[in-house]
């Protein structure tokens, strides 16, 4: 038996070579036989809408329209075919009928359903003419037949049938949540019928848009819907849903048979399903919808308790005037009632009850009747709901959690679906809400960087080349939405195109401000709020207390709070451990390599740590790597600088306060009280250069040159090396010097920016624990933020 397929068209998709290329391209690809049901085309140079009213009015602009939209058609089959002579031909042919029709309406004034009909049928003619001449350019027979005789016939043909003629409606009128007419040209419902006779799936193809799982207006990372019931469809098209309309599946839906949703600029997508089946491994909910420009009717009184019919008279009032009630939400107590109305007919639906109660008014049986506009419903559907445990209350919790006021509830006795009446203005951060809570990962991090410098710059194209993989395999899903420095910022709701935040933020970057920035990464309907401060900004760091308590986790490799003022790490550790949030500092000592965690580790497994010693200075490591007495010092030091390792003054690294800095932190690691001021820092600089500027420093640094070479030449006969080390003895005594180290000390080997840190236990006593490997350069440093922000998500619950 030859395998059937049916399409439903709208004309305007194909009036364009793009268009029926796509066309010819589904009919190669697909079954024995293709059934294409084309509505008419509504684009203003084609359309021949009016023209019979015109005619019926004797509008003399009327044959000028006439003469455009036949010029129309014929260039519009010279663009697609490669000969277009004999189509256009049969097009001018039928355009002479539709004149002598005119002319005739012209006279009688009346233009008749029949005329109607027929010219409403006609631009779908044309395009089957044309489709038609194209699929025989290509090797494809066709046919064109009337939508009766497709119902009607046992057997189609092979190869593409064109449904030309008038096409079959719904007969009842339905309306959707806002009030609107749900519409849709006829092809959808002829189709339907098509299938259902021939038993055969439908696909109907719209122009706008394929069916998520939210709008992609108010969220844009909105995945598409693969499978929906016919009733969780039914459901949606009410709340809103643009593309379904549910008369036109009804045919389909009798026979069972399986309906596509498809979106004509995403033929690749294969769009959704709709079918009686039900998706048992999808969750609870399918999708959410909002419906705006409502109106919350609220109506209160004692008179209205245990009074029998006095819903009814209520209802009875609004359907005689024709006012749509779209949701119902009563006490228990009869004491009040409130539903929803169109926004439109808010003021009628008042008056109307109004004038119904006027008596109970005035008595004051009923106290309150009031129209609350501004209002949205935002709705839940899902045939999974029904017997599911908690999804109610992750619904509503949802709304909470980002501030939400829900104004009335509703809830269906099938159970597929929750709605609430909310303030529109609150309707899209709502919506994220919901959807973040029902469909991101539970490891969805919303992610703030300050600091898009060398650090941080080379974290956002590290997690650029990675975040997919994650999120694959990790369900890691891990959002930078906002960059920041200084002085701008970079904001993105669904997380900035990590491909091209350098762009994005030299050409869309704002003003700095800091509650705004603070306040979009901490946006509720996330799961987690991370802050990564890739800045060495110690205002910044002496604000993460704060940023803890207000909820966020930090990660940073900025020294500054792990080695500020004693109290101030107090209280954040403090903090981080009463509300919860993680403050991960790995990188603030040896850039990525492994040592604070180490450092955890060997005491939180009953280790006791006798002594810490680490070259923990990239810059510093490398001068005395380097340094063999051969090239003055001086020289060195600049070469250095101009590579980059040095801070812009040079005097930042050889004073010995960055190594100071980290000594504090591991000494804080090990339980000291230890403060900068409380370490004896044997600083490089010389006490007379130190108050010069950083370009007079530069002119007398030779002056350095003849000390540094007699430290190395004393070293060298020992049999030793110089190494700029920092070192936390076991009582947590802290010192930070150059000293003096054998030819097989692990210092003594090390390489390059290497940094070596050496770890003496009781467990590694007589051979100390020593971690050894890069410990500068952006790309180490960001992998260590990296594997922090990665660490972060395991506390969580992923599984990386």
């Amino acid at each position: 038996m030859a395998s059937i397929s049916i399409h439903a068209l709208e004309g305007s998709m194909l009036s364009n070579s793009t268009g029926a290329l796509r066309l010819l391209d589904i009919a190669k690809k697909g079954t024995s036989t293709e059934v294409f049901v084309i509505s008419p085309v509504s684009s203003p140079e084609l359309s021949l809408d009016g023209l019979l009213s015109a005619s019926a009015e004797n509008d003399e602009k009327l044959w000028s329209r006439l003469e455009k939209s036949q010029s129309a058609w014929n260039e519009l089959a010279e663009t697609i075919l490669s000969d277009a002579e004999e189509v256009s031909e049969r097009i001018n042919a039928t355009f002479s009928e539709i004149e002598d029709i005119l002319r005739a309406v012209w006279l009688l004034r009346d233009p008749g359903d029949a005329a109607s009909r027929h010219l409403a049928s006609l631009t779908s003619t044309f395009i089957s003419l044309i489709l038609s001449s194209l699929f025989a350019e290509n090797g494809i027979q066709s046919v064109s037949m009337s939508a009766r005789e497709a119902i009607s016939s046992e057997k189609l043909p092979e190869g593409a049938v064109f449904i030309t003629g008038w096409l079959f409606s719904p007969s009842l009128q339905t309306f959707d949540a806002s009030g609107k007419e749900m519409k849709e040209g006829g092809s959808e419902y002829t189709a339907s019928l098509i299938a259902a006779a021939h038993d055969s799936p439908v696909t109907f193809w719209n122009s706008r848009s394929l069916l998520c799982t939210a709008s992609r207006k108010d969220v844009p990372s909105a995945p598409v819907i693969q499978h929906l019931t016919y009733a969780e469809a039914t459901e949606l098209s009410f709340f809103g849903a643009p593309i379904i309309h549910p008369q036109s599946f009804q045919p389909a839906e009798d026979k069972n048979i399986p309906i596509f949703l498809r979106c004509w600029k995403d033929p690749d997508d294969k769009g959704t399903e709709i079918s009686a089946h039900n998706d048992t491994h999808s969750g609870p909910v399918k999708a959410f919808s909002v419906v705006r420009g409502v109106a919350l009717m609220n109506v209160e009184g004692s008179g209205m308790s245990g009074v029998p019919g006095f819903s009814s008279r209520l209802f009875t009032a609004l359907r005689n005037e024709r006012i749509s009630v779209i949701l119902i939400s009563q006490a228990s107590s009869e004491y009040s009632i409130c539903f929803a109305v169109p926004e439109k007919q808010a003021q009628k639906a008042e008056k109307t009850l109004r004038e119904e109660f006027s008596r109970e008014l005035q008595e004051k049986g009923i106290s309150l009747i009031e129209a609350v506009t501004g209002c949205a419903i935002i709705a839940a559907v899902g045939e999974g709901m029904p017997g599911h445990l908690g999804t109610a209350g992750k619904f509503f919790s949802s709304l909470a959690r980002a501030g939400v006021n829900i104004m009335a509830i509703a809830q269906g006795s099938s159970e597929r679906n929750i709605s609430a009446v909310i303030r529109t203005e609150e309707s899209g951060r709502a919506l994220r809400a919901l959807h973040s809570s029902f469909f991101l990962s539970a490891q969805t991090l919303s992610v703030g960087l300050f600091g898009p410098g060398n650090i941080g710059g080379t974290l956002l194209d590290q997690l650029a080349s990675e975040s997919e993989r994650l999120r694959r395999e990790f369900d890691l899903d891990i959002r930078i939405r906002g960059i920041a420095t200084s002085k701008k910022m970079l904001l993105s709701e669904d997380g900035v195109d990590l491909q091209n935040w350098r762009k994005l933020f030299q050409e869309t970057a704002v003003a700095y401000n800091e509650e705004i920035f603070l306040s979009h990464i901490a946006a509720q309907y996330y799961p987690h709020a991370v802050i990564v401060d890739c800045t060495s900004s110690e205002t910044r760091a002496m604000q993460y207390v704060k940023l803890i308590e207000r909820g966020f986790h930090i990660v940073t490799p900025n020294k500054k709070a792990g080695s500020g003022p004693y109290d101030f790490y107090q209280s954040l550790m403090a903090a981080s451990l009463r509300t919860g949030r993680k403050f991960l500092y790995e990188t603030t000592v040896g850039a990525g390599l492994p040592v604070i965690c180490t450092l955890k580790d060997l005491r939180e497994t009953g280790d006791r740590v006798i002594t810490v010693e680490g070259m923990v200075s990239g810059t510093l490591c490398w001068l005395f790597s380097e340094y063999d007495g051969t090239v003055p010092f001086s020289e060195l030091v600049k070469k250095a600088k101009s590579l980059g390792y040095t801070e812009p003054d040079p005097r930042d690294d050889l004073s010995g306060m960055d190594v100071a800095r980290k000594t504090v932190i591991l000494a804080r690691e090990l339980g000291y009280r230890t403060e900068v001021s409380d370490i004896d820092v044997k600083s490089l600089v010389p006490e007379s250069m130190r108050n010069l500027s950083s370009e007079e420093f530069m002119k007398k640094l030779p002056e350095m040159d003849d000390y540094m070479l007699s430290l190395y030449n004393k070293a060298k006969e020992k049999g030793m090396k110089l190494r700029y080390v920092g070192k936390v003895d076991e009582g947590g005594v802290c010192s930070v010097s150059l000293a003096e180290y054998p030819l097989d000390h692990p210092f003594s080997q090390a390489k390059g920016t290497d940094n070596v840190i050496s770890f003496r236990t009781m467990r590694y006593d007589k051979q100390p624990l020593v971690i050894k490997g890069p410990g500068a350069g952006p790309e180490v440093t960001a992998g260590g933020v990296f594997a922090d922000i990665l660490r972060l998500s395991a506390y969580l619950g992923s599984k990386v």
